[in-house]
């Protein structure tokens, strides 16, 4: 890779805290220019002694703070070089997946990948379209329908034109489509339509039906097509100096409040109403106290002038501070008597209770008590006296 190569693609796709998240990159290698965008699928080697695998560029971000260039990628082995290795059970065309996604820097990254690995033939080739159609589709303006299906179906409808434009300049249009990696049922499906258009015109592979059923148009050469259905642990990956999980992004956001579940509205309704119906009963203090100010006021009809304390007034009414008070004493004296009460029913439960553990013990021990002398009368009357006295469960306090 040449020094300051790498280069972002297209406009950003995202912002998240320090991070601006992105759609593709550019590097050169063998002083050649490559493009790897999000969804792409491409074969890597992690290290010289390790086996060829396939990546699948999930993420790329650029740390503000570090201004580190980062990536998240899936890695694909064959069965044959995962530890459990190859069985009858795998399939032809099948390869395993890594648990754990892998972050590496963008330089990291470019160092791994393989330009090219014609040797790999552990796949299904999907046979390329004929030149007539290619060009036809240039014509009729399909090819950009194709890759807005794509955009929609593959990369969660992220906006790809600015990556796709570039890519046509360099003439790498379909790079990031030279292998492809399925889920089992997409496979199934795609082996159905094979067989469905196997004496059919190839054109048909870019019609929208063919493709919603689960086709695959190889727009440049022959694409690679596999499937993975299963993970595995690689645990010597982990241990890799080029792996940086310490760069992970960290996308908690700030904590929202839980929504309130439907009996707790409920309580919370029937709380307020409680609170509405006592605010408008007119034997609350707060209401005498509001109803006495009201008396106490300028603007009433009593004609005699009352002190500012307004305790008493000449007609024998009380005044507000007066009624407040007496309410509350109302109020102390009758929690009092409640208080009394229930203090009253406790005292009767626990001299109930006692009672109840009173006879219960001593049943127990005049059965306790029977048993003893029917043992000692059996164990004589067989020439077998005790001599110790038995121990009959826990011992007994004194």
């Amino acid at each position: 890779m040449e020094p300051n190569s790498l280069k972002w693609v297209g406009s950003s796709c995202g912002l998240h805290g320090p991070y601006i998240f992105y759609k593709a990159f550019k590097f050169h290698q063998d002083r050649k220019p490559r493009i790897l965008s999000l969804g792409d699928f491409f074969f890597v080697r992690c290290k010289p002694e390790d086996p060829i695998c396939i990546a699948e560029l999930q993420l790329l971000w650029e740390e503000r703070t570090s201004k580190q260039l980062l990536s998240s990628s899936k890695l694909y082995f064959l069965p044959e070089d995962t530890p459990q290795g190859r069985t009858a059970t795998h399939g032809e065309h099948e390869v395993i997946a890594v648990s754990e996604k892998v972050i590496v820097r963008l330089e990291d990254l470019v160092k791994w990948t393989v330009p090219d690995f014609s040797g790999w033939t552990h796949c299904l080739k999907a046979e390329p379209l004929k030149a007539s159609v290619l060009r036809e589709l240039g014509t009729n303006g399909r090819r950009e329908a194709l890759h807005r299906y794509r955009e929609s179906t593959l990369t969660s409808g992220l906006n790809f034109k600015d990556v796709q434009r570039e890519r046509a300049q360099l003439g790498q249009e379909e790079d990031g489509r030279k292998v492809l990696v399925l889920s089992y049922p997409q496979y199934c499906r795609f082996r159905s339509v094979l067989v469905r258009l196997r004496e059919q015109p190839s054109s048909l592979t870019i019609d929208h039906t063919v493709l919603a059923l689960g086709g695959i148009a190889a727009l440049g050469g022959r694409t690679s097509v596999l499937y993975c259905r299963d993970t595995f642990e690689h645990a010597a990956l982990l241990k890799y100096e080029s792996i940086c999980d310490e760069f992970a992004p960290n996308l908690k956001g700030r904590p929202r409040k839980k929504k309130l579940s439907i009996s707790q509205r409920r309580d919370s309704q029937g709380l307020a109403q409680g609170q509405g119906s006592s605010g408008s009963s007119g034997f609350t203090p707060g209401s005498a106290a509001v109803a006495a100010l009201e008396l106490c006021s300028p603007e009433s009809k009593v004609t005699t002038k009352v002190k500012p304390s307004c305790k008493t007034v000449p007609n024998g009414k009380l005044s507000a501070r007066h009624k407040a008070n007496s309410l509350s004493r109302k109020y102390s004296a009758e929690e009092k008597e409640r208080g009394k009460e229930r203090e009253k029913e406790k005292e009767e439960r626990d001299e109930t209770d006692d009672n109840d553990e009173e006879e219960t013990s001593e049943e127990s021990r005049a059965e306790e008590q029977a048993f003893l002398v029917e043992l000692y009368k059996y164990m004589k009357e067989r020439d077998t006296p005790i001599e110790r006295i038995p121990f009959l469960g826990f011992k007994q306090s004194e």
